[in-house]
């Protein structure tokens, strides 16, 4: 996978994300002003449903956050480990091209 395409996959995400909480304010808000209420009814509502917006908000910027620390841990951990197999499968190499030739000689290299 490359970086490109995980960031354009992250902000087409967070694009989508944004737009269903503006969406969803927009909608919100709109269906108390037509609701038959005083004032200081809809005022008040429209500050509960504001709060109670935010908080979500908030809360689903805190999940995603994790998620990708998450997958960048999971990255690391995957590339630490691909690492360590290259570096075995070289020692493997050298050791059966140490025994093929009767001493721990480096091979020669083409360039």
């Amino acid at each position: 996978m490359h970086v490109n395409d995980n960031y354009e996959t992250t902000s087409h995400t967070s694009g989508f994300v944004m737009g269903l909480l503006c969406g969803a304010a927009v909608g919100a808000a709109v269906g108390l002003l037509l609701a038959p209420k005083t004032g200081a009814e809809m005022r008040r509502t429209l500050a509960d449903q504001a709060e109670r917006l935010r908080r979500q908000a908030g809360e689903t910027y805190g999940q995603a956050s994790e998620a990708v620390s998450d997958l960048m841990d999971k990255g690391r951990r995957m590339a630490r480990k691909g690492r360590e197999r290259v570096d075995d499968a070289i020692q493997d190499a050298k050791s059966a091209y140490a025994e093929e030739t009767g001493g721990p000689r480096e091979p020669s290299r083409p360039y």
